[in-house]
């Protein structure tokens, strides 16, 4: 906005405020106007009440937390999955690995309680879960030895909202996208409240259709020639999540909760793909139909007693899971062969926690606590080939007949103490955490020269260190200490080789090891619109994908442990910042080093590698209720492992507008405007290097349209009634 116009607007609202206190401001005046005075404020005795409001900012920064609204993200109204997206420096992949700033595997908690979920699990959960369900996306970034030694020195903790007023509340969330990927979101949140009672279901729904292309360009063993293919998918999805739980907060010390969710996903996944050879002229055509069926179910159960000590309580919490996952695959090219592949995988664990913390004095407080759980997965799997004629694939390719069986189970213990000391603007924390695990894993087939059982036995102990001095004027500083672990999941433990083409096969590494890491975190902010940020981590035995061409044709995707990995982070981020009164952007900018080594024997030369990235997000609150938002994003060249990843850049613009008092909400966006986001990969092995050009559509350009209602019913409780055996409880020494 230019001067001309900022004087004008000044001189106008000048002239609005003196014309509207000068009649009943001045007592004099001509033309036979009434003399006596006339005070604009009424008496004392007729002023009922005074409100006094203020907007809090949309975010609250620190050194050691960053907290957001979802309400005030645009571009993820109608699930948790799209808001997080829309979080600056936060990204997450199709296996639900989610990153921020460039640190891998952030842990998900929800109100402070780590969620058992990971992976494909998590990412259901989040597109499950509408918006509306959570108050507070908080990023904390000190380490603390109450988290497990697997979990990462970043955590996102999931505030959820309960309902503050007596009665029901109904909500319903829309959202559709258009574009080459196609996808409809669909929710319906009840919730009731009485008194220190809530109960809440929620029903949502996902379709998708998402196609991608992948082009690959890649060198043979000992000519010089290369193989090319061109793969084109579609994927299927249809997602059904149901979600019940109870809770109960009052006034009184005992508070608890249950909750129960129960997923159903189902994909279907055709595909075909053209493999080009061309030192022979051939070309193979191949057709591959996957189907996936998912059944999961998890629960959890807590309990929390206030003490009398301020600042002083006891959790208890069970969680249980059990997921079943069944997978069919058929393939058939041009020559007649046909592989007929079936797979399931069913797991199931349960995990007991109990937290204490102690207010010692007035500047110490001490935490401990005992963490349980158990886990046992089982996965099947079967290939059948049949041949009509000759096939283009050799007989040595692939066996008649491959099959095997997996099983592994693992039970983890840990132990922790804390302790903490706060003086004046200096906050100290440090603990120690003991955890002993063992680790026993089965595995049989013909794939295999004899059936292999394995077994591990550890025990480590996982130090953390935390310095926070925060003052009012100076801002906050933040230093932090921690060993971690990452432990193999899974997925990459299974040795049985998958067919993700003819040329491709992915499986596991039985005798992958635990990585460890060292990781320090230092931070600076202002405590209103700015911190820095840097990371730095030494990482042992690191896991990722290696890619192996062991025959003339077929690559082996499997994990392996790395020598070493350093890792190094600069952060900026810039929140809150208001150009003008209908312009506020919020601004993240990293720089990461990526330093990958490899075992002399592979012949690869380390991957190093500096990734620049930055995000400008612009929120224009327009007139008549209007929000808008314009994003903009772009990240260098990334490395992880023998892979680096060409650079990107991302868009989206959007507009929402509330009706009916803010009940009703309609948004329209668009994503990814230029079609930008895809990526080309370049693999490098001993000598020579692959490329892959990949496009996943439902990351491209899509726009969409977003609809949300809530009705609340019911008042504010005036008084609330508790039950007698909840007072009976209290006299108890728990």
């Amino acid at each position: 906005m230019n001067k001309p116009i900022d004087h004008f607007i000044y001189y106008l609202a000048t002239s609005l405020f003196f014309s509207v206190i000068t009649p009943f401001s001045f007592a004099g005046t001509p033309g036979g106007l009434t003399t006596t005075p006339v005070d604009s404020i009424a008496s004392v005795n007729e002023l009922q009440e005074l409100t006094v409001t203020a907007k809090r900012p949309d975010t609250t920064v620190s050194a050691d937390k960053i907290s957001y609204s979802p309400a005030i993200m645009l571009s993820g109204q109608s699930n948790i999955y799209e808001a997080l997206k829309s979080i600056p420096g936060i990204t997450i992949d199709s296996k639900g690995s989610i990153s921020l700033n460039g640190v891998q595997d952030v842990a998900v908690y929800i109100d402070g309680r780590k969620t058992i979920l990971s992976g494909e699990q998590l990412l259901a959960y989040l597109k499950a879960t509408p918006t509306v369900n959570i108050e507070k996306l908080e990023i904390i970034n000190a380490a603390s030895a109450r988290s497990e030694g697997s979990d990462p020195t970043i955590i996102l903790n999931l505030q959820r909202a309960y309902k503050k007023k007596n009665g029901y509340t109904f909500g319903i969330n829309l959202d559709g996208q258009l574009g080459k990927a196609r996808q409809s979101y669909g929710s319906l949140l009840t919730e009731y409240k009485r008194g220190p009672s809530n109960t809440s279901l929620v029903y949502s729904n996902y379709i998708a259709r998402n196609p991608s292309k992948l082009l690959t360009d890649r060198p043979y063993l000992d000519v010089p020639e290369r193989l090319t293919q061109k793969y084109d998918r579609l994927r299927r999805d249809l997602m059904h999540n149901v979600s019940l739980s109870y809770n109960y907060h009052s006034a009184s010390p005992l508070s608890f909760g249950t909750s129960i969710n129960y997923t159903y996903h189902r994909r279907y996944e055709p595909a075909t793909m053209h493999t080009a050879i061309p030192f022979n002229s051939d070309v193979v055509i191949t057709s591959n139909n996957a189907k996936f069926i998912t059944n999961n179910i998890y629960g959890e159960v807590y309990m929390k007693r206030n003490l009398s000590a301020p600042q002083s309580n006891w959790t208890a919490s069970c969680n249980f899971f059990n997921y079943c996952n069944k997978e069919s695959q058929l393939m058939k090219d041009n020559s007649g062969k046909t592989i007929d592949g079936n797979m399931s995988n069913t797991t199931y664990g349960i995990v007991g926690t109990f937290d204490w913390q102690r207010s010692l004095s007035a500047h110490w407080q001490f935490l401990c606590g005992v963490r349980m759980s158990y886990v046992r997965m089982n996965s099947l799997g079967e290939y059948l080939t049949s041949q009509n004629n000759e096939s283009s694939i050799s007989d040595t390719d692939l066996s008649n007949s491959l099959d095997s069986s997996f099983g592994y189970n693992e039970n983890v213990n840990g132990i922790y103490g804390e302790v903490k000391t706060t003086y004046g603007i200096v906050n100290i924390s440090g603990g120690i955490r003991a955890e002993q695990s063992n680790l026993n894993t089965d595995f049989s087939g013909n794939e295999s020269a004899e059936s292999r059982s394995l077994s591990r036995h550890y025990f480590h102990l996982y130090p953390s260190l935390n310095l926070i001095l925060a003052s009012e004027t100076g801002g906050s500083w933040m230093l932090s200490y921690a060993h971690r672990v990452n432990r193999p999941q899974f997925v990459d433990l299974d040795p049985f080789i998958h067919l993700f083409d003819d040329i491709t096969h992915v499986g596991g590494n039985i005798n992958l090891k635990a990585a460890t890491s060292h990781v320090l975190t230092m931070a600076w902010s202002d405590n209103r619109k700015f911190r820095i940020g840097i990371n730095g981590e030494i990482r042992s035995d690191e896991i990722v994908k290696c890619y192996r061409e062991l025959t003339d044709r077929i690559v082996y995707v499997t994990p392996e442990n790395l020598p070493l990995h350093l890792q190094g982070i600069v952060s900026l981020s810039y929140y809150n910042f208001r150009i003008r009164p209908w312009w506020e952007v919020a601004a993240n900018a990293n720089l990461i080093y990526s330093n990958y080594h490899f075992p002399k024997e592979t012949g690869i030369s380390p991957n190093v590698l500096f990734t620049p990235t930055l995000e400008i997000k612009n929120i224009l609150p327009l007139p008549c209720g209007i929000t808008g938002e314009v994003t903009a994003s772009y990240r260098g060249p990334v490395a992880y492992g023998q892979v680096r990843i060409s650079r990107l850049w991302n868009t989206f613009i959007g507009f929402r507008k509330t009706f009916l008092k803010g009940k009703l909400g309609v948004a329209v966006y668009i994503k990814d405007i230029f079609n930008s986001n895809h990526t080309v990969s370049s693999i490098y092995l001993a000598g020579r290097k692959a490329l892959l050009s990949e496009k996943e559509f439902e990351d491209m350009r899509k726009i969409g349209i977003s609809i949300s209602y809530s009705l609340n019913g019911g008042e504010k409780s005036k008084e609330e009634k508790r039950n007698t055996w909840f007072e009976e409880l209290n006299r108890v020494n728990l």
